[in-house]
């Protein structure tokens, strides 16, 4: 299927809610020749194209002397609607509101206005301190440098030079230590994204040693709330690798906390509360915390009413993500698969919808729920079109856990449909990939080695041999942590089990969350959803 043309000033246009588009026509108005603007037609129809169509827009406006030289026309009207945003959305958050003022700053210095220069720039210090901008207070400290130079050091005595020095000295240490802790966490996902919940050996040695960061420290004591905020971000994914969910639910509870107390702080980024709480839910779910999961769910669900401005585009693709990812995770959990295969043509819109904003990580983790609803269900052509789907994404090969996730369900599937010829195949290939560059999970290589035996018991209707024996080796390999990590996505022991009792699948994985629930069965030391290490 080719890909739709794509366009930037179409992706741009197509952004844009109805009131920008009202105000965009206001801010070209002013340049009317004659009633027309050029700008104005040509923005009209690109608005009108579901997708990019450039002969269409030659046909449209052939003879246009704008249209000679159509790529400065497209510049500029790339330029104009982008003004026309700033305008719109002036001082729409603390950062603009802190941006224009440093401007107006500017603005006023050069027409000698130094006094009022002075006075602006005191209200942007006072501003940018009690929200912890440490990047503006670093150009506020520029200003009062030319200031102070400008007025030849009139009223500057020596203490003035030492207090101000000490100031700065902590607005930059506070900007070093925030920058800081932002390079461990990108290191540290870097190294998660890859790995996932089974990082190798060389892997866990990198993360390990990023975890002995001073400032990653118990009792250090921390500057901004952004600081402390990275601080136990970065503990929570550190522990999540390790496969310490204990800590890891911590760490998490940690950063509510400090969003909850700090909240102004961090009152135009909800998107970090939404994180927090979507992996505090899907934590807690792991742990077999399952009422508080829940509780958390549908907290998370509530939140987009509560918010008093409707959700940016960045914004409401977090929600779709997130939001689909927890309710498919429940999903699973409880085994109403049948529940959750009727949230996958949402998903598919979604996921057609926001793909180009969306990453492959991200695109790759939510087509591997559904090929695992999809198997659940008993849908398994369904489930191998999703498998693929997650298999030919663009650089999937360099994110270890879910690439071979996504080989797991794909034999899965292969296995359920009897297809016994495509899976010899398969299984050849995969396993001479894998002697090259190594398998992730011995439970992969238990399923490979058994998968066209496994087809053909499904084919001539055999209940018990041979799976008994893969459930026997199953059981055996999920006793390692790293191996029981397959367990959080892909429920093979129960698969497995299912087969050899002669069960359906879904029904084994609803009696265990049922039992789970029990208040006298407690939760069992291997429930199919992983441990902690």
């Amino acid at each position: 299927m080719p890909k739709p043309a794509q366009d930037h000033v179409h992706r741009l246009i197509r952004s844009m809610s109805r009131t920008e588009k009202r105000y965009f026509k206001l801010y070209t108005s002013r340049h009317l020749v004659a009633g027309h603007s050029n700008q104005q037609a040509l923005f009209d129809a690109i608005a009108a194209m579901p997708t990019y169509d450039l002969k269409a827009l030659q046909k449209q406006f052939a003879g246009e002397a704008f249209m000679r030289r159509f790529s400065i026309t497209k510049r500029r009207l790339y330029e104009t609607v982008l003004n026309s945003l700033d305008a719109f959305h002036a001082e729409s958050s603390m950062d603009d509101k802190l941006r224009r003022m440093l401007h107006h700053v500017e603005l006023l210095h050069r027409r000698a206005l130094y006094a009022d220069a002075a006075k602006v720039l005191r209200a942007t210090r006072s501003l940018a301190r009690a929200n912890d901008k440490q990047a503006v207070l670093l150009q506020v400290a520029e200003w009062e440098r030319r200031t102070m130079e400008r007025g030849n050091y009139a009223g500057v005595t020596s203490v003035d030079l030492i207090e101000r020095a000490g100031s700065l000295a902590d607005v930059a240490a506070e900007w070093q230590e925030v920058e800081r802790l932002w390079q461990i966490k990108s290191s540290s996902f870097l190294l998660i994204y890859r790995s996932g919940q089974a990082p190798s050996p060389k892997e866990l040695a990198e993360l390990e040693a990023l975890a002995k960061e001073p400032l990653l420290a118990e009792d250090s004591v921390l500057r901004s709330a952004r600081a402390r905020f990275l601080h136990h971000h970065i503990r929570s994914a550190l522990a999540y690798a390790q496969n310490d969910l204990p800590t890891c639910e911590l760490q998490l509870i940690a950063c509510a906390n400090v969003l909850r107390k700090e909240q102004k702080h961090f009152a135009e980024e909800p998107d970090l509360a939404l994180g927090v709480m979507g992996n505090l839910a899907h934590v807690r779910m792991r742990l077999g915390k399952h009422q508080q999961a829940l509780d958390g769910f549908w907290e998370f669900r509530k939140i987009p009413l509560t918010m008093e401005k409707a959700p940016t585009a960045d914004l409401e693709m977090k929600l779709f993500v997130m939001g689909s990812s927890l309710e498919l995770s429940v999903f699973s959990a409880k085994g109403e698969f049948q529940k959750a295969i009727a949230q996958l043509t949402n998903l598919e819109k979604g996921l057609e919808r926001y793909h180009d904003r969306t990453s492959t990580v991200r695109r790759a983790e939510l087509a591997l729920q559904a090929a695992y609803v999809s198997l659940g269900a008993k849908e398994y052509e369904r489930a191998l079109r999703w498998c693929n789907l997650l298999l030919n994404e663009k650089g999937i090969e360099t994110h270890t856990e879910l690439h071979a996730l996504g080989r797991i369900l794909n034999v899965m599937s292969l296995v359920e449909l009897g297809k016994v010829d495509l899976l010899s195949y398969l299984v050849r290939n995969t396993q001479r990939a894998l002697k090259q560059h190594g398998a992730p999970y011995v439970m992969e290589q238990v399923l490979l080695e058994h998968a066209e035996t496994l087809a053909k018991a499904i084919k001539a209707r055999e209940k018990h041999q041979p799976w008994n024996v893969v459930l026997a080796e199953l059981e055996s390999t999920v006793k390692a942590p790293r191996e029981g990590a397959v367990m959080d996505h892909v429920d093979l022991v129960t698969w497995a089990r299912a087969k050899a009792e002669g069960k359906e699948f879904a029904e084994l994985v609803r009696e265990k969350w049922s039992l789970q629930q029990s208040p006298k069965g407690g939760t069992p030391k291997r429930t199919g959803r992983r441990q902690a290490a």
